[in-house]
């Protein structure tokens, strides 16, 4: 865990496995009211949750282990760096464009993951081992919350304007090291705090 980092509530985590669970229940049920009386079919549904579990389970693991691998990468060329992954909102690649960068592959429907560092000596976006963009804090016009658009619905997101006039958003995942989960409203303002606390010292400096 970076500096600042910070564990998800467990009730938070509990309620996400209740509702997982609750949902595959009454898809087997319905499955089930679909079968013949004699339930002939019961073992096919049932090695085919099994199959769909053990998919979902593997893809979850795979994608937790890519962002950590990518945020270790990052860790160790910026120590002492404050890290958290991100994924970047639909319209970044255009935003950058306007600050005078180009980033290849950035996924127009938003999504593509992003590492977040920051310092007393700015913020920076790193993918794939190298620098998307690096702003020192004077070039930094504001530092706000939004909503951000990652390949999905409509989620919390941190807002970073910059003097070059680009809104840069991005969408926080839930744990600094990453995972598969967004963080939520109050994960965004306390990853907010942590940045304007690293500029504001930097300017009190």
């Amino acid at each position: 865990m970076t500096p600042g980092g910070r564990r998800r509530d467990p009730r938070a985590v509990l309620g996400q496995v209740l509702a997982i669970t609750g949902v595959l229940v009454l898809v087997i049920l319905t499955w089930v009211r679909l079968l013949d009386e004699d339930r002939t079919g019961l073992p096919v549904v049932l090695a085919g949750v099994v199959g769909i579990l053990a998919i979902g389970a593997a893809v979850f693991a795979l994608g937790v282990r890519r962002s950590q691998a990518r945020h270790e990468a990052v860790a160790a060329q910026r120590p002492g760096w404050r890290l958290h992954e991100v994924w970047a909102d639909a319209g970044l690649g255009a935003q950058l464009v306007r600050e005078g960068l180009w980033e290849r592959g950035v996924a127009p429907t938003g999504g593509t993951r992003l590492t977040l560092a920051w310092s007393a000596d700015g913020v920076e976006l790193w993918r794939a081992g190298h620098v998307v963009v690096a702003l020192p804090w004077h070039d930094v016009a504001s530092l706000g919350k939004g909503v951000g658009h990652a390949g999905s619905t409509a989620r919390p997101a941190l807002v970073i304007n910059t003097l070059g006039g680009a809104e840069l958003v991005l969408v926080p995942q839930a744990r600094p090291s990453g995972g598969v989960l967004p963080a939520d409203r109050a994960g965004v303002a306390a990853l907010l705090d942590e940045l304007r606390e690293t500029r504001d010292q930097r300017e009190r400096g």
